[in-house]
């Protein structure tokens, strides 16, 4: 019994010991920087834009602005809202990537403009095409 109870005691004191090993070379990681950083406050920025875009959207469906009858309402106040909210996103992305120390702050501003917009632009470019080559009624003219 007495061996017993010195091997389980060795086991317990060197599990100890490896954890600590472990734990001692990842503990300061938590205060690196990310690599990319500017693609973090972008991104930030931009979720922020698009809660508060949201919110206002809600606020305003539920005081009632929107009407069945009245079709394009919703669309024109999504649009007006976002141009609206985007210095929100300009100020949180910029905030945050002088946070984390970051020194090219007008590159960061920029791509949190076209973040969201790009792939949205490129998404709707690619669906018109697709429209346009079924001759659909919906697709819009690349000229206009």
């Amino acid at each position: 019994l007495k061996n017993d109870f010195v091997k389980y005691t060795h086991d317990e004191e060197t599990a100890e010991e490896q954890e600590e090993t472990g734990w001692k070379y990842i503990h300061g990681d938590v205060f690196r920087f990310p690599k990319c950083k500017s693609l973090l406050a972008a991104a930030l920025g931009s979720g922020t834009q698009l809660f508060t875009l949201t919110l206002f959207i809600f606020l305003l469906a539920l005081v009632g602005v929107f009407y069945p009858y009245n079709r394009g309402a919703l669309f024109t106040a999504l649009v007006v809202i976002y141009a609206l909210t985007s210095g929100i996103a300009g100020y949180t992305a910029t905030c945050f990537y002088c946070q984390l120390e970051g020194s090219n702050w007008v590159r960061n501003l920029l791509l949190t403009g076209f973040l969201f917009c790009g792939p949205l632009f490129l998404t709707f470019c690619f669906l018109n095409t697709v429209a346009i080559a079924y001759n659909a009624t919906a697709a819009l003219p690349f000229g206009t």
